[in-house]
């Protein structure tokens, strides 16, 4: 399993840090994110940050 780290950027409050869990190589698990941005234009966009394989 890996543990992949990203950024969330765009939000008006600053980038969101977020995790997610790739599985057997096909299953991504991860919690959907909700942000909100200073208008309509804002450009949003995500960075991974890390990833990490996690022990079995």
């Amino acid at each position: 399993m890996y543990e992949i780290t990203y950024e969330i950027h765009g939000d008006e409050s600053g980038p969101v840090i977020e995790t997610a869990e790739l599985s057997d190589k096909t299953s991504l698990n991860y919690t959907p994110s909700l942000i909100q941005t200073a208008s309509s234009g804002t450009k949003v966009s995500v960075e991974i940050t890390d990833v990490s394989e996690q022990g079995e």
